[in-house]
Order: structure tokens, then sequence, then C-alpha cells
């Protein structure tokens, strides 16, 4: 279980409870477990969102801009392809 600063229980399983029914028949299962992914992810973010508001405290500031910092600079890095160099 997680705690926010204020003692308030946030359940580990909050995002699985809260998303949306998205399966659809067209879908192929590795398509649906990509949505179902995108859903997590979308959810994760909320959650960040929600405890990091005006008034968390600093530390908790620090974690969530050192953590978001890190994770911008490593999808930037595997989002550009490189292409390659021309050998002479």
């Amino acid at each position: 279980m997680l705690y926010t600063e204020d003692g308030i229980l946030v359940a580990e399983d909050f995002c699985r409870n809260s998303e949306l029914q998205f399966w659809e028949s067209g879908l192929d299962l590795h398509n649906q477990h990509y949505i179902e992914r995108i859903k997590e992810l979308q959810c994760q973010l909320d959650m960040v969102k929600e405890i990091v508001r005006p008034g968390c405290s600093e530390e908790v500031l620090n974690v969530a801009l050192n953590s978001i910092s890190s994770l911008v600079r490593i999808l930037s890095m595997l989002s550009s392809k490189q292409k390659p160099h021309a050998s002479l």
C-alpha cells in the first residue's frame, strides 16, 4: 500500500479499478495489451499529479522532479533514431 504525506491510503490497484473497459472484438491480443499498458501509464501519471500538488513536501517535489527528468532523458534517447554514419 502507498500513503500520501497526509497519511491518506492510496491502494496499489487504484489504477486497475478505475480503468475503463476498452476491449473491442476487432483488436488482437497484442493490441489489447498495448492499449492496457498505455492506460496504466496514464493512470500512473494521474496519480503523480494527485500526489505532487501545491503544499506537498519539498522531498516529494524533489523526488518527482528528479524521477521525471530522468525518465524524459531516457525516453528521449530511446525515441531519437540515430541514423547510421556513412563510412568512406
